[in-house]
């Protein structure tokens, strides 16, 4: 790239303040720490990367419980780099058993400078703290921090990476590093056989009025549908192959204040809990149980909520699901079939 030095100049924020040993355990100070509850609690991000005010690249955990993070940090982190397209994935391990593997990917936009210049820093420094916070009822805890750092071959591995992803020459990333996800096929909702469109399912009941006003129509739809995207990045990149390769769909039904999204069918089939939590271990619950604006999951038929088919999972291939007035008049003769008595959702019986 021209006009952009490899190593960007970003003067960190003096004013931030980070936790401490003084503050674990304790609930961090609104005022203090305004920008971790922006971004922790308003935004709702589960993890996220940020330089602090020494100009030192700190990670951060969020968790919707203290219970949650005990549940899901029982080995040594360990950090792993990846490449997707022109980003850097800095994969948080904090559960390593092969069975039940619990990641977090960090992505860092390498054209950013600001975003290049903290995953260098992140590189370079002695070493990096990661703080786990818990986000409960409007309160953010400070459970725990630990320093990670990097071998020195670790370093010039994800250096080189950066270097590649920067100068545009991908082909030169490492096969293993690279996660080269085929790209999504779209195809029609008609494509999928009635016995898909009949299953049931988990709701993710959200209050999208209240996002709707926090974050406008485009920042709602984008929230939610980054939630999405992670849990199902991490469903094709998840250590078990039953997991990688099983089928479900993903659903959204609008009603007044509050949108479903809807997974068919539930995934406890394959995610059956041995020392975790349901919630931990399902992807699609711990994105989207962070929302700020989540109230509450609950069984559900998609088609008695009048919800539509956008996204599909079949054998390790993502699907984007096309909507038109054919594929509404099948899934209104599929409601009609199943409740012929009741008002049809999707138009007239």
């Amino acid at each position: 790239m021209t006009g952009q030095p490899f190593r960007p100049e970003v003067a960190p924020d003096p004013t931030l303040t980070s936790p401490t040993a003084a503050t674990q355990g304790d609930v961090l100070d609104a005022a203090v720490f305004a920008d971790l509850y922006r971004l922790a609690g308003e935004e709702g991000l589960p993890y996220f990367a940020r330089l602090n005010a020494a100009g030192d690249v700190e990670l951060f955990l969020v968790f919707e419980s203290v219970d949650a993070f005990s549940e899901a940090t029982r080995d040594a982190v360990s950090v792993e780099f990846k490449t997707y397209r022109d980003k850097l994935l800095a994969v948080v391990w904090t559960l390593s058993d092969p069975i039940h593997p619990l990641g977090f990917p960090l992505a860092f936009d390498i054209k950013r400078p600001q975003e290049r210049h903290m995953a260098l820093r992140m590189l370079e420094q002695e070493k990096t703290l990661l703080h786990y916070l818990s986000y409960e009822a409007g309160l953010l805890t400070h459970i725990y921090t630990e320093a990670i750092t990097f071998s020195p071959l670790e370093v010039s591995r994800a250096e080189a990476m950066i270097r590649s992803l920067y100068e545009g020459r991908m082909e030169e990333v490492p096969r293993e590093a690279a996660v080269r996800e085929e790209e999504a096929e779209t195809i029609s909702a008609l494509a999928l056989p009635d016995q898909v469109l009949a299953e049931t399912g988990v709701a993710y009941l959200i209050d999208y009025a209240r996002m709707r006003k926090k974050h406008g129509e485009e920042g709602a739809q984008h929230l939610l549908m980054s939630a999405v995207q992670q849990a199902v990045w991490v469903m094709r990149r998840h250590a078990r192959s039953e997991v990688r390769e099983t089928a479900f769909t993903v659903w959204a039904a609008e009603q007044g204040e509050q949108l479903r999204l809807i997974v068919t069918p539930s995934l406890s089939h394959v995610f059956e809990v041995v020392h975790m939590s349901a919630d931990e271990a399902n992807p699609f619950a711990r994105f989207l149980l962070a929302l700020p604006e989540f109230v509450r999951t609950e069984e559900a038929a998609p088609l008695a909520w009048g919800a539509f088919p956008l996204i599909r999972m079949e054998n390790g291939r993502l699907f984007h699901l096309e909507l038109d007035e054919a594929v509404q008049e099948r899934l209104q003769r599929l409601f009609a079939s199943r409740w012929p008595a009741a008002s049809n959702p999707y138009g007239p019986r």
